[in-house]
C-alpha cells in the first residue's frame, strides 16, 4: 500500500515503497488491447512490476494495485453504476466491479471535496486552484498536467519507481474517431484537450529525466513523442 492517510486530514501521502519496481499505467487511449491487460496481468502475478488502473481501467484490470481518477464526476458515475455497452456490461455491472476492486483508490483535491467516498484517497493538487505541468516532488502533491494520465505518471515517481510503461496514452482519437477503448465517457473530453496534454508532457520531460526515471511509451501510434516507444512486448522483455 502506498498510500497513508495523514493524521487528522482529509488529505493523504505517498510512500516511496515502489523502489525496486517498474509501474504499468493503463489509461483509456483506443491503442490498449485485452492481450496488453493480459500481459500486463501476468507480469503483475509474478511480482515484475506494479500497476496503476485509470478511469475505466479497473474494469479489466481487478488486480491492478491502485485505481486513479481525478474527476469527481467519474467517481460519482462508477459509484452508482453506469451502462458500459462496449465492454458488454450494465451499470449494475460497473458498481459491483469498482465496489469490489480491492486496491487502493485515489484522486486529487480539486475533485476530492465532491468525492464522498471515504475510502477514496485525496491527494493535494500542488498548485491549486491553477493547473502545474512540472512534476511535484512533494509527497502530498501532485501537478495536474489537465490529465488523469499524466497525475498517474507523477504519483509512480512519488512512490519512488525509475522505469514507468504507458500503455493507453495515444493523446488522440483511434481509427473511426474512437476515444477510448471503453467507449465514451457520458461527457467527453474536447478535442483541444489533447493539445494541452501533450504540452504537459513535454514540459514535464526534463524533470522526470532529472529525477532518474526512465518513461517508456508502449501506445501503438501515440502522439506523444516525448519519450521512446516500443512494443509492451519488448518493455516487459
Amino acid at each position: 500500500m502506498i498510500l497513508e492517510r495523514i493524521a487528522g486530514q482529509r488529505f493523504s501521502r505517498v510512500l516511496p515503497l515502489w523502489v525496486d519496481y517498474p509501474v504499468a499505467l493503463l489509461a483509456g487511449g483506443p491503442s490498449l488491447t485485452p492481450e496488453h491487460f493480459e500481459m500486463v496481468g501476468e507480469a503483475r502475478k509474478a511480482d515484475r512490476l506494479r500497476v496503476i488502473a485509470i478511469n475505466d481501467s479497473y474494469l479489466l484490470a481487478p488486480w491492478a494495485d491502485l485505481h486513479y481518477a481525478a474527476d469527481a464526476k467519474w467517481h460519482r458515475w462508477h459509484d452508482a453504476g453506469i451502462d458500459k455497452p462496449a465492454l458488454r456490461l450494465s451499470a449494475a455491472e460497473v458498481r459491483g466491479r469498482w465496489h469490489a476492486f480491492p486496491g487502493q483508490k485515489c484522486t486529487i483535491q480539486n475533485c476530492g471535496g465532491l468525492t464522498v467516498d471515504d475510502s477514496v484517497h485525496v491527494l493535494r493538487n500542488r498548485d491549486f486552484p491553477e493547473h502545474g505541468d512540472r512534476i511535484s516532488t512533494d509527497r502530498g502533491a501532485l501537478a495536474t498536467g489537465r490529465n488523469s494520465g499524466f497525475q498517474a505518471l507523477n504519483l509512480a515517481i512519488l512512490a519512488g519507481s525509475r522505469r514507468i510503461l504507458l500503455l493507453g496514452f495515444d493523446a488522440k482519437n483511434g481509427p473511426g474517431g474512437l476515444p477510448h477503448w471503453h467507449g465514451d465517457h457520458p461527457v467527453p473530453s474536447p478535442p483541444a484537450a489533447f493539445a494541452e496534454f501533450l504540452r504537459a508532457f513535454s514540459a514535464a520531460a526534463r524533470d522526470i529525466e532529472a529525477a532518474g526515471v526512465s518513461v517508456v511509451n508502449c501506445s501503438a501510434d501515440s502522439a506523444i513523442d516525448t519519450w521512446p516507444k516500443m512494443t509492451l512486448a519488448e518493455a516487459l522483455g
